[in-house]
């Protein structure tokens, strides 16, 4: 499904899907959760953690740059997301729950977990400090609807290759989240 405009009011929505989501994966026997698909896959709780150090680059630039936006009157609609930004923004999301354009993280994204000696409680953590980021990534969304978002742009996680405003890094962590839940899930299911 091809975005071409980012609409802080379907983010809102797709965030609140997100969290209903993990609501109900968290059902889930935590043996489910450490288990790996394949030798070379993620099981399930590595799949969220890697979710929560993606956001974390993200969360001081984020809250920077909207502490500095200047307020618009009413709310914003939607907005175009910049020719890179809108390349990435359509790759990530799953489609018919297949996610599409595999690629390969960096080192510094890759979640390190012992699943050996994870207990009941770490998973639970790990499943509460998603759904924390999940409320975060809404309140961002909330703040940025109401101010002029495209005034200050910032660098991605990759560097000044890509350049994100509070908008675009919020869809781009939501598409981003889209694809690992799926991920996620079906690792659930193996």
């Amino acid at each position: 499904m091809a975005r071409t405009h980012i609409k802080p009011e379907i983010q809102i929505e797709r965030i609140n899907a997100l969290r209903n989501t993990l609501n109900q994966l968290r059902s889930k026997e935590n043996r489910n959760w450490l288990h790996r698909p394949h030798s070379k896959s993620w099981s399930a709780i590595e799949v969220a953690k890697h979710m929560l150090i993606a956001q974390e680059v993200y969360e001081t630039k984020i809250e920077s740059t909207l502490s500095r936006l200047k307020p618009i009157e009413g709310s914003l609609e939607a907005i175009r997301p910049n020719r890179t930004p809108a390349f990435l923004i359509k790759r990530f999301p799953p489609q018919n729950g297949e996610i599409k354009h595999k690629m390969k993280t960096t080192k510094k994204f890759e979640p390190v977990l012992d699943l050996t000696s994870l207990s009941n409680t770490d998973v639970a953590t790990i499943l509460d400090q998603l759904d924390s980021s999940l409320a975060q990534l809404k309140s961002w969304v909330t703040a940025y609807r109401t101010t002029d978002v495209t005034a200050i742009r910032f660098n991605s996680a990759i560097g000044a290759i890509v350049r994100f405003n509070a908008a675009e890094a919020c869809e781009f962590i939501l598409c981003h989240n889209e694809r690992h839940f799926q991920q996620m899930a079906n690792a659930l299911k193996g």
